[in-house]
């Protein structure tokens, strides 16, 4: 069940932005090729430095986390391989990260939380769900986050953790032996428990969940989550759909297709004036849009801009912050390489990288006390 290269890549491990020939083109080229990069957070006002979570291959040809502080466009880079405390860990790939600019009550200054997959020895491929509290260097606190039976009602055989943001963690498992049994679940980090999801009446619809927004203050029990189902026909579309972690109750569902009406998967969401960004992975290639939301809470339609790298094979959408989507392409005789590119306006002219300094409209996330 290991998503991570194909519906959801993001940026990982070099970081150095070359821009593609054309002067006036909204893309650049990041990282160094065969990094992947699966997640981004903020991590002050400024609407450049951020933190990154992806993965790389290390010199054994096995795939590893990885975890980026800076700028997005490349310069001044950190980078942290970290490798999960788990009794005989063999990869990892790691997932969207949180950080204290969003989460000041939980996470100290210079720490991070990311979630995340690994793999072991004595489990093979099977994949596990991870959470990581704690420093970039690694020396914080490893938890696994597997799915129990107790709550499935039937082994499970793996778990990934897709994203994370205040005290939610969201992702995917599937049951063993049962490749599409697949469901989402949410996390809580607090209390240890476990949500699954129940779209359309079933727990085994291919349901998926890639992005959590958190909507409010940093202690607000409000949340988006953007992923994909195929509750609806039989095909995957995307959806959006709000969740109250203090009451428990799923609200504002909501399906889409892109224009061409194939697969649509979110697989990454931020707030902006009037709604969200989202972007994710269709039949067409990679597609961002703008979802507004409306007066009573409910979402509007999208507007869809295709995202998909210049000229490539196969292009992913991954992750976005503000206006700037992420993903991963590949072109005849080379490897798989990480991308961003710039959409000011993918739907209307009410877009803007962040929410306004000190105002706590619906849906904006309030980043700290002087800054939302």
């Amino acid at each position: 069940m290991r998503y991570a290269p194909t519906l959801l890549g993001l940026l990982v491990s070099g970081l150095l932005a070359t821009s593609i020939c054309r002067a006036d083109s909204p893309y650049s080229i990041i990282l160094d090729p065969g990094e992947i990069v699966t997640g981004v957070r903020g991590l002050d006002d400024s609407g450049s430095n951020v933190v990154l979570t992806g993965s790389y291959l290390d010199g054994n040809g096995a795939t590893q986390g990885l975890l980026y502080e800076g700028a997005l466009s490349g310069g001044g880079t950190t980078y942290y391989n970290l490798t999960p405390n788990f009794t005989g860990e063999t990869s990892s790939v790691f997932y969207g990260p949180d950080t204290p600019f969003y989460n000041p009550d939980s996470i100290a200054p210079g720490n991070v939380q990311i979630v995340g997959s690994y793999q072991t020895s004595s489990t093979g491929s099977q994949d596990h769900g991870l959470l990581y509290q704690g420093t970039p260097t690694g020396t914080g606190t490893w938890t696994n986050i597997d799915v129990p039976e107790s709550y499935t009602g039937a082994p499970v055989g793996e778990t990934i953790a897709h994203s994370t943001m205040g005290d939610l963690v969201v992702g995917d498992y599937d049951l063993q032996g049962n490749p599409n049994s697949a469901n989402a679940f949410i996390y809580s980090i607090s209390s240890q428990k476990f949500t699954l999801l129940n779209i359309g009446g079933s727990m085994s619809n291919d349901t998926t969940a890639y992005g959590i927004w958190q909507n409010g203050a940093s202690n607000s029990t409000s949340y988006t989550i953007a992923g994909g189902s195929q509750a609806e026909l039989s095909i995957n579309k995307a959806f959006l759909v709000d969740y109250d972690s203090l009451t428990g109750q799923f609200t504002n569902l909501k399906y889409y297709t892109d224009p061409s009406g194939g697969f649509t998967h979110f697989e990454g969401i931020t707030a902006v004036a009037g709604g969200f960004n989202v972007i994710g992975t269709t039949t067409t290639g990679a597609e961002m849009a703008f979802i507004p939301v409306n007066g009573d809470g409910t979402f509007g339609d999208a507007t869809w801009t295709p995202v998909a790298y210049p000229d490539s094979g196969t292009s992913t959408g991954n992750s976005v912050y503000g206006d700037t989507g992420m993903g991963i392409f590949t072109q005849t005789g080379t490897m798989t390489q990480s991308y961003i590119v710039v959409v000011p306006e993918p739907s209307t002219n009410v877009l803007i990288i962040l929410s306004l300094v000190g105002l706590g409209f619906i849906h904006f996330r309030r980043r700290s006390s002087t800054a939302q």
